[in-house]
């Protein structure tokens, strides 16, 4: 099993390992199947840039790392529906975002690593919730370094799952962090530190952030952890960076967008090589990532001319030179 983009699939090699949904999150396409010529058109026609598929070269990946598929989909229902009502001026459903906090969590705390379902997976009505789930992931995996505690964990999710509600009510970018906090902080049952990640998740280091220009300690910390989460999905699922290349434009803003110890605690949870990455090693080897075991960033790999696997970690003189996008071998 194994992430493409859409543009990868081989019908005579490759079936679907995780079923498709439209925009209505009903199952457009079952798992085990083959995708005909006039449905991959409909897929584009609908948005979606990656699938999740099977072949010979990914035989025995689980992506245990990824959360699965249905409860992916139900937050990201339970999340269109909050967005819903925050566009019609009614009360939020508190208790469903407080159940989607506590499953994520659930999800982040269970596993290694998170390896995320990207965004550009499913319709594009759709988008902009998988969106804030998948940042909330992230957002938590990075709580979960600096050592959270269930509270703290608690309130960086649902500020994160919310830190784009303002764009329910105004459809001026500069406008919606601080449309968001006026929405979140009427609620007395949410942490005004949750509130505050809404209105802060566009603030940088160097002040050069909106909407009020703040600048290095005057940014919470919630805030910046929910920065890096935001703009690493959009550089995976937006702009379709493999997920290496997207982690070093992360460290590159480094104490001037982003402050250092949040980029080492994003650095030290996300796997820079997910299972199912096609890589070349410096021995000059093409190879497939299958697993992580013993070190987030220096995976199991399959040798795809020796048949083999190599533990990295294990293995200190080879390293990964670069990521593959193509399916060449």
């Amino acid at each position: 099993m194994r992430l493409i983009t859409i543009d990868q699939y081989d019908p005579k090699t490759m079936q679907l390992a995780k079923p498709i949904f439209d925009n209505k999150r009903r199952v457009l396409l079952a798992a085990g199947n083959n995708i005909h010529p006039k449905y991959m058109a409909k897929l584009i026609q609908l948005g979606l840039s990656h699938l999740i598929i099977e072949d010979k070269k990914s035989e025995g990946i689980t992506l245990e790392e990824m959360i699965d598929m249905p409860t992916w989909m139900d937050l990201i229902g339970i999340m269109n529906k909050t967005y819903q009502e925050a566009a019609s001026r009614r009360p939020l459903p508190l208790r469903d975002i407080q159940q989607t906090a506590g499953k994520l969590i659930t999800e982040v705390q269970k596993r290694k690593a998170i390896m995320l379902v990207p965004s550009s997976s499913i319709a594009n009505e759709l988008t902009h919730f998988a969106h804030v789930v998948n940042v909330t992931l992230l957002a938590l995996q990075i709580g979960k370094q600096l050592k959270y505690n269930n509270i703290q964990l608690r309130d960086l999710a649902i500020g994160c799952l919310l830190h784009d509600i303002g764009k329910a009510v105004t459809n001026k970018e500069e406008e919606h962090p601080k449309a968001g906090f006026d929405l979140i902080r009427n609620n007395r049952e949410i942490n005004l530190l949750s509130a505050h990640i809404a209105y802060q998740h566009h603030e940088t280091l160097d002040g050069r952030g909106f909407p009020r220009s703040l600048n290095g300690n005057d940014i919470l910390q919630f805030a910046q952890i929910c920065n890096i989460a935001n703009s690493y999905e959009n550089l995976i699922s937006t702009n379709k960076l493999s997920p290496d290349i997207a982690a070093e434009q992360i460290m590159s803003q480094s104490e001037t967008k982003f402050l250092h110890t949040i980029v080492l605690s994003f650095m030290k949870g996300v796997a820079l090589y997910p299972p199912g990455t096609n890589v070349l090693l410096n021995t000059g080897h093409e190879a497939i990532v299958t697993r992580i075991e013993g070190h987030l960033q220096r995976p199991v790999v399959r040798l795809h001319s020796l048949k083999k696997e190599i533990d990295l970690a294990e293995n200190p003189t080879i390293i990964i030179s670069r990521t593959k996008s193509s399916d060449s071998s």
